[in-house]
């Protein structure tokens, strides 16, 4: 999913700050897409160039004005478009397969640091998640709720999928 398509979703439920958009989707998306914010604020404006979203300066006393998006009817009937587009496999890049495949080429130290490392960026991970459970569990629709739960269930999986080759490599010389 594109980065067009997950702002167009959020905007589905109310108008947002840019600001608002880069906390929810880094709160909903940062751990399972490879979007990043710094591609947030230049779809807002392509989006807005190409009338799927509109954006309204709010004045506020005491603070610096604030833009705020809302999302078309064309917009809406784009989302709807792209939501129904049919799913495909995608092909994941993984570092730490990719230097795993070449692991022979590395001194046993460097190959344990490095999966160890790799290991703890993924516990790391599920930390967040456990943190993010409750607002997860009280703000979001049930397919939300399911999409979260998926995401704890993949990093579950790697985790285990790691401690096993942690375990090989602790095996080979």
């Amino acid at each position: 999913m594109n980065i067009q398509t997950v702002i167009l979703g959020f905007l589905m439920h109310k108008r947002m700050t840019g600001y608002a958009l880069k906390n929810l989707f880094s709160i909903s998306f940062s751990f399972f897409s490879g979007l990043s914010f710094g591609s947030i604020y230049p779809a807002l404006k392509k989006m807005e160039q190409q009338g799927l979203i509109s954006m309204q300066f709010e004045i506020q006393e005491n603070a610096p004005n604030k833009k705020v998006y809302s999302i078309t009817a064309a917009g809406k009937q784009k989302f709807h478009s792209l939501l129904k587009d049919p799913i495909q496999l995608e092909r994941t890049k993984d570092d730490f397969l990719s230097r795993l495949f070449f692991f022979a080429h590395l001194e046993r130290e460097d190959r344990l640091e490095l999966a160890g490392n790799y290991m703890k960026s993924i516990v790391a991970e599920k930390e967040q998640l456990d943190v993010a459970r409750p607002e997860i569990e009280d703000l979001a629709d049930p397919f939300q709720k399911e999409c979260f739960l998926f995401g704890v269930r993949m990093i579950d999986a790697l985790s285990k999928n790691v401690a096993k080759t942690l375990e090989a490599l602790e095996r080979l010389s």
